[in-house]
């Protein structure tokens, strides 16, 4: 790789990091707030700030003058930040894109712009059009680093290779290569990425909140923000020798009005890119299935079961087969109220289901 940039951070500071905004300006602002951020602290962005959420433009102008303002803020490439790139090496398969991700960067400066996409269209008009307008975010988009190396953290995007010298990762791995969390690396720091949206590790009880692996020194963080039904934004806080984490989400939040205790048989998780199941037993709210490619036998919400015409049936997004146990007067977000008996709750960033009369 030939884009990383050393970073010193002196003792005593608090490292936050923050990674797959896609977008999401109040989501981010949420967070900053809820974290305290202030000059002192070291601020990592880890990359995918744009693409998928409403808000692209906004999200780069603003870390753009975060990044300014503050010698402290760093930021590294995503590879949904490097699209720029097919517009500049005029690859006109970028069109398609355009077409098809209404919720794109590129899409919002042209909207900004008044300009529409036709039939008729090429990507060398658009290049020209965006050089003019955008060429300062654009020079800074393609000049951000691939790798934030500091004396204890290796931060990069989605991961690295595993090779006796981790510089020599090949870019398009180190901004892309998936579950990095299931591989293994020789880096001999603590390698924190995003990308790979943490609920895809999950197996008992699904949950978006970071996965910090310290026998493979390895922090996952992705909440799967704008990718996942469940999805929340995560930053995980470094200090000292200490790691926490905390998140932020859109969903509304109501108080517990009696405890509810799990059945202990119903956990697990229909996960990316796991979906086909074998219906076994069905019953008044779940239906208990093998999912087929696992062989894991699952309770999965009735509602959630989608039948194909061969006779093959199949979940079509992640949902958590598991139930929670929770409290009277715990605060929950309700991220599912609309199928019968039983509601979708995530409560300290574990989803599950609880009894409708419960809350």
């Amino acid at each position: 790789m030939k884009k990383i940039k050393k970073v010193t951070i002196p003792k005593h500071h608090r490292i936050i990091v923050i990674s797959d905004i896609h977008g999401e300006i109040d989501l981010l602002k949420k967070l900053l707030n809820k974290v305290n951020f202030h000059q002192d602290d070291y601020l990592i962005i880890n990359g995918d700030m744009c693409e998928k959420g409403t808000s692209s433009k906004e999200v780069i102008r603003y870390i753009m003058d975060l990044s300014s303002n503050f010698p402290n803020v760093h930021v590294t490439e995503g590879n949904c930040d490097v699209l720029i790139e097919e517009i500049l090496y005029e690859n006109p398969a970028i069109l398609n894109y355009l077409t098809k991700q209404k919720h794109s960067l590129l899409n919002e400066w042209l909207e900004e712009l008044d300009f529409v996409l036709t039939n008729h269209t090429t990507v060398q008009e658009i290049k020209q059009l965006l050089l003019k307008h955008y060429q300062k975010e654009i020079d800074w988009l393609i000049n951000l680093p691939t790798v934030i190396e500091t004396e204890q953290y290796i931060f990069v995007h989605a991961g690295l290779e595993d090779i006796e010298n981790w510089k020599d990762t090949d870019r398009e791995i180190a901004l892309s290569i998936p579950s990095f969390l299931e591989k293994n690396h020789q880096a001999k720091k603590f390698v924190v990425v995003g990308h790979w949206p943490v609920i895809n590790y999950s197996t008992d009880i699904p949950s978006d909140n970071p996965i910090i692996d310290k026998d493979k020194k390895i922090i996952a963080m992705d909440g799967g923000n704008k990718v996942k039904p469940t999805g929340q934004l995560n930053a995980v806080i470094l200090e000292q020798n200490t790691i926490s984490y905390t998140y932020v989400d859109t969903f509304p939040t109501r108080k517990v009005r009696k405890d509810f205790h799990a059945d202990i048989t119903m956990t697990g998780s229909i996960n990316y890119p796991y979906y086909f199941i074998q219906p076994l037993a069905k019953e008044a709210f779940f239906t208990q299935c093998k999912q087929l490619e696992t062989n894991r036998i699952v309770y999965v919400k009735n509602e959630y079961i989608h039948p194909h015409n061969d006779g093959k049936f199949q979940v079509k997004t992640d949902i958590s087969c598991a139930q929670l146990t929770v409290q009277k007067g715990e605060q929950v977000s309700i991220v599912d109220d609309n199928c019968t008996g039983y509601t979708l709750i995530k409560k300290d960033g574990q989803l599950g289901w609880i009894a409708k009369e419960n809350i």
